[in-house]
């Protein structure tokens, strides 16, 4: 056997582990090609869902927005209403609470009054000429 002949042997050899290397490499390749294709096929299949359901948390979404607004006006016509309601509320209260006080202070001022005279015939004075203070008031709120 000469040189040559050895290099071309060895050259053979490499060429057949180069070749049998080649083919494994080539089927894992085509494996892993297969996978990208069942994975492909997995995300074609998911994306009309994962769109539907985009397009359907947009749609929930907007009638959110829609609903917070109407309640948003909703709030800001209750607070309207409730302090209108307040400020009438107060108004009434301020007018009974003034009508029923000016009521006791002039019946108080009449009982006075009735009193004053009572007390002016029993004792014998029925004088008409001066008046009592409490008389002074009675006339004084009724003015």
């Amino acid at each position: 056997m000469t040189l040559l002949e050895a290099i071309i042997g060895f050259i053979a050899i490499v060429l057949l582990v180069g070749v049998l290397v080649l083919a494994r490499l080539a089927v894992r390749i085509g494996r892993a090609a297969d996978d990208v294709a069942l994975v492909a096929r997995s995300v074609a299949e998911l994306t009309p869902v994962a769109r539907e359901f985009i397009e359907s948390g947009r749609a929930e979404l907007e009638s959110l927005r829609l609903l917070t607004s109407t309640t948003t006006h909703v709030v800001e016509d209750v607070r309207a209403i409730s302090g209108q309601a307040s400020a009438a509320t107060s108004h009434l209260l301020r007018g009974f609470e003034s009508e029923v006080t000016d009521r006791y202070r002039a019946l108080f001022a009449g009982t006075r009054a009735g009193f004053d005279v009572l007390r002016r015939l029993w004792s014998g004075n029925g004088s008409h000429g001066s008046q009592s203070v409490e008389m002074d008031e009675f006339d004084h709120l009724h003015k």
